[in-house]
């Protein structure tokens, strides 16, 4: 894999909220190390502890950022244990963070995974609470500023990688879940749209939608399936909530039912 020229950029995202000063403290140590690193935040609203939620926002985010960022991602419910900090080299971008799935997207063939292991890019004391400001901050900092990842660690080829539900595909229908909620309400599936017919019937909680809608309008309460931003079926109530009027959750079985001919 050849060198990729460094952005200067480096996204956050984390479940630290807004209400504490962590996020500010994890942006002044990249400062400290790199001033001119441009920080970008995705977002620090997962909800706390969440792998998965956070794995996926991740992986809709970073093909939308220029070759050469830095993705510093922590959610981190084992920070202080066995798990390791590790760097993952894709083609064109880089991701920082701990080794418990959230990188699992992103790991096939072509990526390069380090384990965090060379304390000089660290800072000097390492606290066993929070490594995003002692490990991880100050690694993404060097690493945009160009520092090679085969500098900061050694490579390795076992890393933790999450179990993603997929599809189930029969010969009258998909039969899918839920696997993330919008701020919206609205039920993002792990159904990507190239197996959804545009007259397919849709079914979640015994409700049934015909054919899919081109966006979220329509009456108020209306329910509606189409394909979303991230190319994956949702589903969506206009003017309302459809996690909250449905009760549905993460997990929720959707299917897809092919129209009779």
């Amino acid at each position: 894999m050849e060198s990729i020229a460094r952005s200067g950029i480096i996204t956050f995202l984390s479940d630290f909220g807004l209400d504490d000063a962590y996020v500010g403290i994890v942006k002044g140590v990249i400062l400290s190390v790199f001033p001119r690193a441009i920080i970008i935040d995705i977002t620090h609203n997962i909800k706390p502890q969440s792998i998965s939620e956070a794995s996926y926002l991740l992986f809709t985010s970073a093909p939308y950022f220029p070759p050469g960022t830095v993705h510093l991602a922590v959610v981190d419910p084992g920070v202080g244990t066995s798990r390791r900090p590790i760097l993952v080299q894709t083609r064109e971008q880089f991701l920082v963070g701990p080794d418990n799935g959230l990188f699992t997207d992103f790991i096939n063939d072509d990526a390069k995974i380090f384990h965090l292991n060379r304390p000089e890019f660290f800072l000097n004391h390492i606290s066993q609470t929070f490594h995003a400001r002692d490990i991880f901050a100050p690694v993404s900092a060097h690493l945009a500023s160009g520092v090679s990842p085969e500098k900061m660690g050694e490579p390795i080829s076992n890393p933790c990688l999450l179990n993603r539900p997929k599809p189930e595909i029969k010969p009258d229908r998909i039969i899918g879940q839920v696997i993330h909620i919008d701020r919206f309400g609205d039920l993002i599936t792990n159904i990507p749209q190239k197996l959804v017919p545009e007259n397919a019937i849709i079914r979640i909680m015994g409700k049934e939608i015909s054919g899919l809608s081109k966006n979220y309008c329509g009456p108020a309460g209306t329910l509606l399936a189409l394909i979303g931003s991230s190319g994956l079926l949702e589903i969506s109530i206009a003017s309302d909530s459809a996690s909250l009027r449905l009760k549905a959750g993460v997990g929720q079985p959707v299917e897809v039912i092919f129209a009779q001919s």
